[in-house]
């Protein structure tokens, strides 16, 4: 991916959640005739007395509703050398010592150090509401983000590169988690859509949505790992052995976080809704790092 040598990572004075996790501009959407709520000046729709709460709740989304939905203590003070632990076992996995074993280590400490899945919910809160936008597009709603809207069908006559790109560059927050989300909606797409060469709105079935969503957590996840160990990638320096471990972790995140998505939804694809897709995104992302929290050294 290129990611492991771009940043050192957080460090003592940086919060356990970013303050662009918890606020940002809502993203409406449209059913049937593509009506919004009307957005005022802090990005909620207004809605008439006469419509349903299915008209308003269910029709936009942002990070701070994402954090209401998301258990736990909303305030969680991010404790002095938190993730030295991981950072240390993971430098180990680096430079060869332990293989597995050193980064399963590297994970629970991360876990733990990183507020645990509550915290890795909140810190992950733009991705949950693009996830959320991502689904209800391929649902066919119409997305309404940065006073401009976009719907699958838009994008027939497309290539599927052009339709990938068209989807990852409305749906990206204009916050700080921009490049992890562009990244994640990129991959995901990528990975799940079939490979032809023209787009057409019919692909988006169940099983691919499914797998779109599943493959956008996993990144999503991963892009947070490789964030946080910040400089104990360069404990080795050569580009073929930073390339093996981004696609061990890889496998590893995406293994765990495939087993909760097939947990969550019981392995039925149509189990994830309009109505709960934010809160399969939090119990995914939450389950997976308490998975992580449960291995043994």
């Amino acid at each position: 991916m290129g990611t492991s040598a771009s940043a050192s990572g957080p460090n003592n004075q940086s919060p356990l959640v970013p303050p662009w996790a918890e606020e940002g501009n809502s993203v409406q959407f449209g059913t049937g005739d593509g009506a919004y709520g009307e957005q005022d000046g802090t990005g909620s729709g207004e809605q008439g007395d006469d419509q349903s709460s299915n008209s308003d709740s269910n029709q936009e989304t942002d990070n701070s509703k994402v954090q209401e939905k998301i258990p736990g203590s909303k305030h969680n003070e991010a404790t002095p050398n938190r993730l030295v632990g991981a950072r240390t076992s993971f430098g180990e996995y680096a430079k060869g010592g332990g293989g597995s074993s050193n980064l399963r280590s590297s994970l629970r400490k991360y876990a733990k150090g990183s507020g645990g899945g509550s915290g890795t919910s909140r810190r992950l809160a733009s991705g949950i509401t693009a996830g959320t936008s991502l689904f209800r597009m391929m649902s066919g709603d119409s997305v309404k983000a940065n006073y401009e809207s976009l719907s699958i069908s838009d994008l027939n006559g497309l290539s599927t590169d052009q339709a990938i790109d068209r989807i990852t560059e409305h749906l990206t927050p204009e916050n700080g988690d921009a490049d992890a989300v562009r990244v994640a909606l990129d991959y995901a797409l990528a990975e799940a859509l079939p490979d032809v060469e023209d787009f057409d709105e019919s692909v988006f079935t169940e099983e691919v949505m499914h797998e779109t969503l599943s493959c956008f957590l996993t990144d999503l996840i991963f892009q947070d790992i490789v964030t946080g160990m910040g400089e104990a990638w360069f404990h080795t320096e050569h580009a073929s052995k930073h390339h093996r471990m981004e696609e061990e972790l890889r496998e590893l995140v995406k293994v765990v976080t495939q087993q909760q998505v097939e947990s969550i939804t019981h392995g039925n694809a149509g189990n994830i809704t309009k109505d709960n897709i934010d809160e399969v995104q939090i119990a995914v992302i939450t389950q997976t790092v308490e998975v992580w929290e449960s291995y043994n050294d």
